[in-house]
């Protein structure tokens, strides 16, 4: 940071980046347990996910238009107290007289709507903090979701082979604590406030340009090309390969956030905003072909290898919309992020779910292979974005 008295809050946006990584990851890597308690199909597990980001997509539709009225700081003081009573309610389920399923749809939608208050404040408290490399910032913020993705697998993953499966609503409990605390930093750090209204472009000349219609496709495509892989590598790995949960949650799941967050935490240090188009475009294309690996193969190093290396290539293509967004829209407010955090919510939702019913209906190899669109559409919006970026240029001169 460029100003120290702001580092408080960058680590606060960066431990609310892990908060969210449990919102996120904490269901899938209880899928087994849960199938295997409950009897859920795959199609009920995948609705869970679909769920959490469509309450995530909501919420930041709702936020679009009142965010910069309201403030960050209360968006993110209730971000973390619904992630508290979110997580508590999903881990007293078995305990409570209540239908299973709807127990953990309801516990689901209220620690969604703290991660759909997260995807729509730390992006742009971030980006208003005054730093001179916007992207680098972006990414080094987005590298401690990886992270966080690492933590919740890992030591999730660990307390039940431990414990046990069983055990698994007292994980839900000790996850509890990272929000509870991180709320009460977010009271007290300085935020720079949202750009005001009357410098702020406006909303009709950013939706008419074409540019923007592609960046919002972009991070949808992107959204989906990430969660789909991380959200299922854990049911994969032990349905498809055949190895031991504790193997494949590890050496899957965990080392799709560790390549993740290696390359978002090394963009973040050394990164240079000029070759984020190029690093994005090789990102999709790498993406696309784990996807088509992770769908064909039979081999289990083979397949996990695949499953790893997406995370390198899907790492930058989330944050890495925003900051080309910010720098083609840079007085946009916060509404355009909010409204980008939509859509990469809507895919995130999207792409899950329907590995989820073309499993049951087939298998999840072939929900990897049709499902390989989704990064193919990431290289196509990059290209297009470059397309028309260098024809509006050429007009402008």
């Amino acid at each position: 940071m460029t100003n120290t008295s702001y580092g408080t809050t960058f680590r606060a946006c960066c431990t609310g980046f892990v908060v969210q990584a449990a919102v996120v990851n904490l269901t899938p890597i209880l899928f087994i347990p849960l199938r295997t308690q409950f009897g859920f199909s795959f199609t009920q597990l995948g609705m869970l996910v679909m769920v959490n980001f469509l309450t995530q997509l909501t919420v930041t539709l709702i936020c679009c238009v009142v965010v910069d009225r309201v403030g960050f700081r209360f968006f993110a003081v209730s971000a973390h107290v619904l992630a508290v009573i979110g997580f508590t309610l999903f881990g007293l389920v078995p305990f409570l007289p209540i239908e299973p399923f709807v127990g953990f749809v309801l516990a689901t939608i209220i620690f969604s709507l703290g991660g759909g208050l997260f995807e729509v404040i730390l992006n742009p408290i971030v980006n208003a903090l005054p730093t001179k490399e916007k992207s680098a910032a972006m990414s080094l913020l987005h590298a401690f979701y990886c992270w966080g993705q690492m933590g919740v697998v890992i030591l999730t993953t660990l307390f039940l082979f431990v414990f046990g499966i069983a055990s698994w609503p007292f994980v839900m409990f000790l996850w509890v604590l990272l929000p509870l605390v991180n709320g009460f930093v977010f009271l007290r750090c300085p935020i720079i406030p949202a750009v005001e209204a009357k410098r702020r472009s406006s909303v009709g000349s950013v939706l008419r340009n074409p540019i923007f219609f592609f960046l919002v496709l972009l991070i949808i495509f992107a959204g989906a090309s990430e969660l789909t892989i991380s959200q299922w590598t854990s049911a994969y790995a032990e349905d498809v390969l055949g190895v031991p949960k504790v193997v494949g949650d590890i050496l899957g799941m965990s080392l799709f956030g560790v390549m993740m967050g290696i390359a978002r935490t090394l963009d973040g240090i050394k990164g240079k905003s000029a070759y984020l188009t190029r690093l994005m475009f090789a990102g999709g294309a790498l993406a696309l072909i784990c996807y088509l690996v992770a769908a064909t193969t039979t081999h289990p190093v083979i397949g996990l290898a695949a499953l790893a290396l997406c995370g390198l290539g899907v790492s930058l293509l989330w944050p890495g919309t925003i900051s080309l967004s910010v720098r083609a829209f840079p007085l946009a407010g916060t509404w355009m992020m909010a409204l980008l955090a939509a859509g990469g919510s809507s895919g995130a939702s999207i792409g899950p779910m329907l590995a989820g019913v073309i499993a049951d209906h087939s298998s999840l190899r072939t929900s990897f292979l049709v499902l390989s669109v989704f990064p193919l559409g990431v290289v196509i919006c990059l290209v297009m974005i470059h397309v028309l970026g260098r024809q509006q240029e050429k007009k402008r001169e």
